[in-house]
């Protein structure tokens, strides 16, 4: 990954964990161990695996299979937070993990919404 691209994401994990930590008040962080050993790019969000894309053009089925994939090797629901340029962030969520009724829908059926959602969603499952 190129220096620039590396400076894009660490950017963007910044402004989206001070904006959740804004929304909801809890403690998110960036994940400074996600490149050595894996992991989400977020902490603090309980119970939700978040990566994290700041790009040009969206990759989503791309980057919807590396959330899944994160989120299955920790026990965690995937959340993807993506923002194309000059864009306001948009969050992508297994259906099954947000609707009554579709517990048993495979992770491909998804819905995107936006940030303010997602933190309606998410302090839900705040201590």
């Amino acid at each position: 990954m190129a220096a620039m691209q590396r400076r894009k994401g660490k950017a963007g994990e910044l402004e989206l964990a001070r904006l959740l930590r804004e929304l909801l008040g809890a403690n998110v962080a960036r994940n400074l161990e996600q490149t050595r050993q894996g992991g989400a790019d977020l902490l603090g969000l309980s119970g939700w695996a978040v990566e994290v894309k700041r790009a040009a053009l969206p990759r989503l089925s791309k980057w919807w299979l590396q959330t899944c994939s994160q989120a299955e090797a920790t026990g965690q629901r995937p959340a993807l937070f993506y923002r194309l340029d000059r864009q306001p962030w948009r969050v992508v969520v297994a259906l099954r993990h947000v609707a009554t009724g579709f517990e048993s829908a495979p992770l491909a059926m998804r819905l995107e919404t936006d940030l303010d959602c997602f933190a309606a969603l998410a302090r839900e499952a705040l201590p």
